[in-house]
């Protein structure tokens, strides 16, 4: 099946992936006894997933992600292009972390 006309493809495993945006917030955070206190959606393919819900009080929201902002890295490692369900057990896997967050544009 062809790609779209326009589409851009995704990185192969030979090229860097495309550099990160100026504006990312960091956040180191350590699981709690219900685990991060921040939830992902899935965007469509190649885009990664975004922060849809972000528990009171939690880290990541102390440290000003909020809903909408796009999970770019995992511990230095890029994961806009990793498959959704890779990133989540990633994520999950690690007792603390650090995240790298790209802010919404808010539209």
């Amino acid at each position: 099946m062809a790609d779209a006309p326009g589409a851009a493809p995704p990185p192969s495993s030979q090229e860097p992936p495309p550099p990160l945006p100026l504006g990312v917030i960091n956040v180191w955070i350590t699981q709690g006894q219900t685990g991060y206190g921040i939830y992902f959606k899935q965007l469509p393919a190649g885009e990664g997933m975004i922060v849809s819900k972000l528990d009171d009080h939690s880290e990541a929201q102390k440290a000003g992600v909020q809903v909408g902002d796009q999970l770019v890295c995992v511990n230095d490692t890029d994961v806009r292009f990793l498959p959704y369900q890779e990133t989540l057990n990633m994520v999950r896997s690690l007792q603390s972390c650090k995240m790298t967050f790209n802010p919404s544009s808010g539209f």
